[in-house]
């Protein structure tokens, strides 16, 4: 294979030689490399090289690598380098072996989890989102689909390409509508309005998730996207116990705080989520999540 930087006649980009594509997208494409010397194994995104004379597309490609530079916690993927390469720039992260939470959901028979083992990726991925909210960042795109888990039970999440500054203070005032970004599916009401990123629309997007990986079902299905953008603004959704009879009562319920439309009605952080979460079981036959949290 060979990409816009890559040397003449080799399968490589600057001091990493390509071991494999992992997704090809309609703006970059992100490989499995190994550096040169040490053989060490990351992950590489880069820029194609149809987009990369777009001054918007590069602009965007290096401020998800300075956020990836910034964020430190351990179930965050941490971006390593970013090359302003002409005429593709890259940035070189952590490569982490997994599959997504989507696979999981998606196919149950193929990828179920242990007893348990739910429990124990919710809350990584709350911990992780929790640390960008505290460093005063929204993620915006929260789905099962930027949420990556190994065979050990430890979790990733990724992609930070529409996050954005949560405005403080006076702040709040100017930061103007910002786009209304993210997928339709997962998309919060306030986000839908076009108000000021916020932690809070994140928890809406994570409480679809917690729902749907409990259920195995989005809580709102339509036919346009119109129509579901409707229904996160108007329709209350059905608690998971009516999908899922062995779901607890007090997941149900706490899923359902999340999922509140007024932002000033829903859990107010995810640390408040967490501490309820922690004393509590998804499914009724799990093990105690406080006698027992499973170990890497």
């Amino acid at each position: 294979m060979a990409t816009g930087t890559a040397t003449a006649g080799e399968d490589r980009i600057g001091n990493y030689r390509i071991v494999r594509v992992l997704q090809m997208g309609q703006n970059s494409v992100i490989m499995e490399v190994a550096q040169e010397g040490s053989g060490r194994r990351f992950a590489l995104k880069e820029l194609l090289e149809s987009r990369a004379s777009d001054g918007e597309e590069r602009r965007a490609l290096a401020f998800e690598a300075k956020l990836g530079q910034m964020f430190t916690h351990p179930s965050l993927i941490r971006v390593h380098e970013f090359v302003n390469a002409k005429p593709s720039p890259y940035f070189v992260m952590d490569y982490f072996p997994g599959i997504t939470l989507r696979l999981v959901i998606g196919k149950p028979q193929e990828h179920a989890l242990p007893a348990g083992r739910p429990h124990t990726v919710l809350r990584q991925a709350a911990e992780a989102l929790a640390y960008m909210h505290e460093k005063g960042w929204a993620h915006r795109d929260v789905k099962p689909e930027n949420i990556l888990l190994n065979r050990s039970g430890e979790v990733r999440v990724i992609d930070y390409a529409l996050a954005k500054k949560i405005p403080t203070g006076l702040g709040k005032l100017f930061a103007g509508k910002p786009p209304r970004e993210g997928t339709y599916s997962y998309i919060s009401p306030d986000v839908i309005s076009r108000m000021p990123p916020s932690g809070v629309s994140d928890i809406y997007s994570f409480g679809i998730t917690c729902y749907e990986l409990a259920t195995g079902r989005q809580p709102f299905r339509a036919n346009s996207p119109m129509d579901l953008l409707n229904k996160h603004m108007k329709e209350r959704p059905i608690p998971p116990t009516s999908h899922n009879k062995q779901i607890t009562k007090e997941y149900s319920d706490l899923v359902m705080r999340m999922l509140v439309k007024k932002p000033a009605d829903r859990i107010k952080d995810l640390r408040e989520f967490l501490a309820a979460f922690n004393r509590i079981k998804i499914f009724k036959d799990d093990p105690d999540p406080m006698a027992d949290r499973m170990s890497f």
